[in-house]
């Protein structure tokens, strides 16, 4: 009877319960947990990266009047090719074309009285001052004679009082000759003409500047996005007269993670999807690489040019490139998740057939989704699973594929 008591329902229902949490630890206690592995083979490894782009170059040039007038011609439309140098639009220029041949005249006028003076004044002058140079020495001499003779009792008092007056009076011509050389020559006539000269050049080439800047000249071939004024319209220096976008290769811009500068540099070929046409892709190169990261954002500036722009692009688009940064030929490439890093290194969990071993391994990153691990054997099972797990719960689940 007290072995039937054991058997009542209430104790069965509990014997059974206990039985099934006992099998349920027990076979979680030696379930194995299934991971992601991948096998390394060589591979031909195209690594390329992927980063959003604007056309941002060559950018659209808003042209505006440098001076007031009123718009005599409009020489372009909208949508018109245009050369370096063509004339686009003109404000009235009556006025500084007449300012400009009245200093024309002016500075010729100075010009002449210059090389008058030059050619002519200075010439007498020096010439007069030779000749008076030529009298004081014979005066000179001749002050030096009397007075010897006087000495000797040749001649009177009187005649040799004469010949000093006559010294004095051609050394006298002399220096007023050389000082009236002198003023003219350094701070005189001279020095005045050769100022007026120099006003009267300002002021031509004032006028000229002014007459200029009466018309706008395309500065590059290109071609005419808007023309925002009329003839006849009243201007001021401030009015927008017309936006011009240069004839050159488009350029995108594009900022990627400053990680990726060890495979950056000019001339790498890219491929560009804008947003507008998905389905075409266009060919271009790198043409520029940061010579300075953002610090706050810790990227760097990339530029791609675009030869063949297949006559969609647009000055703003949008859309994605693609750079073919660097090939590896036959390289033991591992998906760089399957690596797992802490303080001691990068480790890896292999499989060897039977159980998995965490392991340190060395290892060169390739951007943010490859690495090369050339110290791992061709074969190896790589798992995927927390630096963490537990060794002896890991086993292989799906097989990641390599890339084609």
């Amino acid at each position: 009877m007290a072995r039937l008591k054991w058997l009542r329902p209430g104790r069965l229902f509990l014997i059974g319960v206990a039985l099934v949490i006992a099998v349920f630890l027990f076979r979680n206690a030696v379930k194995k947990t299934p991971a992601d592995y991948y096998v390394l083979k060589p591979i031909d490894l195209n690594y390329t990266i992927l980063a959003n782009s604007t056309v941002d170059l060559p950018k659209p040039l808003d042209m505006t009047f440098l001076q007031d007038g009123i718009i005599q011609a409009i020489e372009i439309k909208d949508g018109d090719r245009v050369a370096r140098g063509q004339k686009l639009i003109a404000l009235d220029d009556f006025e500084a074309r007449r300012n400009l041949a009245i200093s024309a005249d002016s500075l010729k006028s100075a010009e002449m009285k210059l090389k008058n003076a030059r050619e002519e004044i200075l010439p007498n002058l020096k010439e007069k001052l030779n000749e008076y140079e030529v009298n004081l020495e014979q005066a000179r001499v001749m002050l030096k004679r009397y007075r010897n003779v006087e000495a000797s009792g040749g001649i009177s008092r009187a005649e040799l009082e004469k010949a000093e007056k006559e010294y004095q009076r051609a050394l006298s011509q002399f220096n007023q000759q050389k000082l009236e050389l002198e003023n003219i020559s350094r701070s005189g006539l001279l020095a005045d003409l050769e100022n007026q000269v120099s006003i009267a050049r300002a002021q031509y080439e004032l006028a000229a500047r002014r007459l200029e800047n009466s018309r706008i000249h395309a500065p590059f071939d290109g071609s005419v996005l808007k023309v925002h004024v009329q003839p006849g319209q009243k201007v001021t220096a401030a009015t927008k007269a017309v936006t011009l976008l240069e004839t050159a290769p488009w350029q995108l811009v594009l900022n990627v993670d400053q990680r990726e500068l060890p495979f950056l540099k000019s001339g790498l070929p890219a491929v560009v999807i804008m947003d507008a046409y998905p389905d075409m892709k266009i060919d271009g190169r790198v043409s520029y690489v940061c010579t300075e990261v953002d610090k706050e954002k810790n990227t760097c500036e990339l530029r791609i040019e675009i030869r063949d722009d297949k006559g969609v692009i647009k000055h703003g688009m949008a859309g994605k490139a693609e750079i073919l940064a660097a090939k590896f030929e036959k390289a033991a490439a591992l998906p760089s998740r399957f690596v797992k890093r802490d303080a001691g290194g990068n480790f890896v969990w292999l499989w060897d057939g039977r159980k998995a071993a965490l392991t340190k391994v060395d290892v060169r990153p390739v951007g943010e989704r490859w690495v090369l691990a050339e110290s791992l054997a061709e074969g190896s099972v790589v798992l995927d699973a927390d630096i963490r797990a537990a060794a002896a719960k890991l086993r292989p689940g799906k097989e990641v594929a390599a890339p084609r």
